[in-house]
């Protein structure tokens, strides 16, 4: 079984949101851009899809997670 991939939502300073990914691991990836809640709560149930595929837990991280200070930027 793969290890348990951490996801945090990040309110980014111009309005935006995104959603943050790090696996067991450590690697982080990122998805921004987001207008609204309800496309944030879309890209986490496609993540909680794929990473059941892949046998990895999803579990939600509350306030940031290590090595994403600067994730809204681009």
């Amino acid at each position: 079984m793969a290890g348990p991939v951490a996801y945090s939502i990040v309110d980014c300073p111009d309005g935006r949101f995104a959603v943050v990914a790090v696996s067991a691991a450590g690697s982080v990836h990122r998805r921004g851009g987001l207008l609204t809640l309800a496309e944030v709560d879309g890209c986490v149930q496609t993540l909680r899809v794929l990473m059941e595929a892949c046998g990895a837990p999803l579990v939600f991280w509350e306030g940031g997670l290590p090595s994403t200070d600067h994730i809204c930027d681009d």
